[in-house]
């Protein structure tokens, strides 16, 4: 029989549910319906997930990696025993598993697969969470929103009238979102602009305990060193005593942690009201976000028939309280709240399935791959771009690994009516220029044992165009880009790239005498939002972790001075959101040059890194070089080109040509970037590779 799997990757919880003509139902995917979202790696270097994996992280917590999905589309690289893995691959490992399983347990693959994820992701995690299902080799697994997903299993448990309207309040491990939806005759839309709170769930009122907990023991655990591995045991035992007493908390006035620190056994109490004053600020942004949502859709919450609370963090009581004041409508929980979303994700399977499946599929290997368009985010990526520049049309930078190999193109394929899912941004595939970091096919036998241990707004689509204009060479042509990679050159007048009176460098410019250089524009990213902020029409950006502001180097208000706070990773780029560079004339001899000025030496590792398109990337250590350079003197940087192709640039295909991306503090003005077809020929100094490693 034809069946439907739903898979829903938590960030502390993974679950997973079948539907077919009899019914929708939850898989047990370890000794319990759910099992922990924690991949660990042996050292032969095979990912394991479920029981086994979490029984192994408890022994070698350096080799386990936890709430990954949070690290997804974050620029910095994810370490496991010095070995980098994407959060993709983790995320991949635990798909992989959970569809084996499936198989396994119903002796034939599910015919299809839907995948859930924030409401509040924007294009560019969704494209980045593209790459899951394409690793686990699942590529034609469909993806919905996680309140999406909840809200049909809602309608499954308690028939919806037709327009009646309901409100999502998602309160997981890792995220909340907010979201309202209104019952339609084939399914479920969504009104307004989904809201949420990206970092925000149950891990942090894990840390908000532990940080109480922390007090009472003067400090003790703050005082565990995460890198040794025995300490390590212990902090994760604190962690699991910490996340097991927010539990009880839910259900009784108090509970008691023993602790087994490294100065010996120590026993906390912790009432309720205690935990309660230390996590209401956290909840009243969840209460705040909801009635934003509401607000969006042009509804009061008088127009709400109900609101149902999803995800395990949504049972502390606290929630229910603070909601009630807040929305004053009737709130209703499903049976299993950690299960509600992988049981909608099904029931949305089923409605993918055959109508007729006389025949038995083709097995996997003999179909042509399918790619299901993605739904996108009706909020937006970050602020609107100033008018005249277009926001990211492709997906913003990613430091990383080098992965050559980009997303498969998106190709459009119909579900019923109600639950249209819009295509989102695509870009041409990048030539793969390495071995791409793929899952190896891996079978389990689950045979005869059981699982191993081990106005009302609506979503628009963002559509990237078939073929645009792009700066090239010295000479300044047009390429136009198509699908098959061919290139088409036409004279472009030199005074359609000109922004000032001033000449332009030799070269491709980015950044001259203070301005962007069209089609090129500046952007920052940071963990507030990778999806990148773009600078006003004065030349400013903000967020916590980077600001930039106009600067002088070598005259008026030439530059740009960019500054980072310390307050996570963050980045300052430039990109042609409308296409690709193909750069390959410049690798011989050609280099990345620019101006700087040094005002605050930097406190970690800088990158200068170049980009041709998620997950094509190549990165070069810059620290060095840059800590030589006197403070407030301006120096010309000169960088091969050839250094980046080194690191796996497709340099056929460049979208970002400069970023500088570091995780401490640093402040430096830059001015004249561009790339210089004949820079390492000239008399200046050209910064050798060596020194960029």
């Amino acid at each position: 029989m034809s069946y439907g799997l739903g898979v829903d990757i938590g960030t502390t919880y993974t679950a997973a549910a079948v539907s077919d003509t009899s019914g929708t139902r939850a898989i047990p995917l370890g000794r319990d319906l759910v099992v922990s979202s924690v991949v660990f790696a042996t050292e032969g270097g095979e990912l394991i997930t479920g029981d086994a994996a979490d029984g192994e992280s408890r022994k070698q917590p350096l080799r386990a990696s936890h709430s990954h999905k949070r690290r997804l589309a974050d620029p910095t690289p994810l370490k496991i025993c010095d070995v980098v893995r994407s959060p993709a691959l983790l995320m991949a490992a635990q798909l992989r598993d959970a569809v084996s399983l499936a198989t396994a347990l119903r002796g034939r693959p599910p015919e299809s697969v839907v995948l859930t994820c924030p409401a509040v992701w924007g294009p560019y995690r969704r494209e980045h969470f593209s790459e899951v299902s394409r690793l686990a080799g699942v590529p034609d697994a469909v993806v919905v929103t996680e309140p999406e997903a909840a809200a049909m299993h809602h309608s499954v448990e308690r028939r919806l009238g037709e327009g009646e309207i309901v409100g999502v309040y998602d309160l997981g491990g890792g995220t909340f979102d907010a979201t309202v939806l209104q019952a339609r005759r084939h399914g479920m839309e969504i009104l307004g602009t989904p809201e949420g709170v990206e970092r925000l769930g149950g891990i942090d009122f894990d840390e908000s305990l532990l940080a109480l907990v922390d007090q009472r023991v003067d400090g003790e655990i703050t005082r565990l060193d995460p890198a040794d591995a025995g300490q390590a045991r212990v902090l994760l035992a604190v962690r699991e005593a910490c996340r097991g007493a927010k539990e009880e908390l839910s259900a009784t006035a108090e509970a008691v942690l023993r602790l087994h620190l490294p100065d010996g056994t120590r026993e906390v109490t912790v009432t309720r009201a205690e935990f309660e004053r230390a996590v209401a600020p956290q909840l009243a942004l969840t209460t705040d976000a909801f009635r934003r949502t509401i607000a969006s859709a042009g509804l009061s919450a008088d127009d709400l028939a109900s609101v149902l609370l999803v995800g395990g963090s949504s049972q502390i009581p606290l929630v229910a309280d603070m909601l009630s004041e807040a929305v004053g409508k009737p709130l209703r929980v499903g049976l299993h709240p950690k299960l509600a979303v992988a049981l909608g994700a099904a029931a949305l399977a089923r409605t993918a399935l055959p109508r007729s499946p006389a025949a038995p599929p083709a097995p996997p290997a003999a179909r042509p791959p399918v790619v299901l368009p993605h739904p996108v985010a009706g909020r937006p990526a970050g602020p609107p771009a100033p008018a005249g520049v277009p926001g990211p049309v492709n997906t913003p930078v990613h430091l990383g690994p080098p992965n050559p190999a980009g997303p498969p193109p998106l190709a459009g394929q119909s579900l019923p009516a109600g639950q249209s899912l819009p295509a989102g941004p695509s870009l041409p595939a990048a030539p793969r220029a390495a071995t791409v970091q793929e899952l190896p096919v891996r079978r389990r036998t689950f045979a005869a044992s059981p699982p191993s241990k081990a106005a009302r707004g609506r979503r628009t689509p963002v559509i990237a165009a078939a073929a645009v204009a792009v700066l090239c060479t010295g000479a300044i042509t047009a390429a136009v880009l198509t699908s098959g990679g061919d290139t088409t050159e036409s004279p472009v007048p030199a005074a359609a790239n000109a922004t000032s009176g001033s000449p332009a460098p030799s070269g491709t410019p980015f950044l001259h005498d203070g301005r962007d250089v069209a089609p090129f524009h500046s952007m920052i990213g940071s963990e507030a939002n990778w999806a990148g902020t773009a600078l006003t029409a004065d030349g400013k950006a903000s967020q916590p972790a980077v600001e930039v502001r106009p600067a002088d180097v070598n005259g008026s208000k030439d530059g740009r001075q960019v500054t980072w706070t310390g307050k996570g990773a963050a980045q300052f780029y430039v990109q042609n959101p409308q296409g690709r560079l193909d750069a390959r004339s410049y690798l011989e001899s050609g280099t990345l040059t620019f101006d700087v000025v040094v005002i605050k030496a930097p406190t970690a590792d800088v990158s200068l890194a170049a980009h041709c398109g998620y997950p094509c990337a190549a990165q070069l250590n810059a620290t060095r070089s840059l800590r030589r350079l006197p403070v407030g003197q301006k120096a010309t940087m000169r960088i091969p080109l050839s250094c980046f192709a080194g690191k796996g640039l497709n340099a056929a295909a460049v979208d970002v040509p400069f970023l500088v991306h570091t995780t401490g503090t640093f402040e430096a003005k830059f001015a004249e970037v561009r790339w210089d077809r004949s820079g390492a020929t000239g008399s200046a100094p050209v910064t050798s590779c060596a020194d960029l490693s």
